[in-house]
């Protein structure tokens, strides 16, 4: 069998395509000079839009993490003082130590480069 006669497909094909200009692609070129104020917002508006792409997941798993724990304190805080005072523990001084404790993990490995 010859190779022009054969062909492939994706088995799976995405539902919904990302723009092109928010999507990076590494054969693609460089901007433009930048000539003027036009051209200054326009590439401004496009690097934004590329930014807020890849941060507006992490931003909103941020918000549902915090929101998570305060949400639980609101409702610890209605069975019993105890149960709040031990959510409240957790909260502050566990998720802090937790915090902590990866931080400078993660500056060493940044340091050992």
């Amino acid at each position: 069998m010859e190779d022009s006669d054969h062909q492939t497909h994706p088995l799976i094909t995405p539902q919904h395509q990302p723009p092109d200009s928010a999507v990076f692609t590494a054969e693609s070129d460089d901007i433009a000079p930048i000539a003027g104020v036009g051209d200054f917002a326009r590439e401004f508006f496009l690097e934004s839009k590329k930014l807020w792409y890849l941060a507006g997941p992490a931003i909103f798993t941020s918000v549902c993490q915090y929101s998570l724990g305060a949400i639980t304190q609101v409702f610890s805080g209605h069975v019993s003082t105890i149960a709040l005072a031990a959510v409240s523990v957790e909260n502050s001084v566990i998720a802090g130590f937790c915090l902590g404790v990866t931080v400078p993990q993660k500056i060493n490995k940044i340091n050992s480069f």
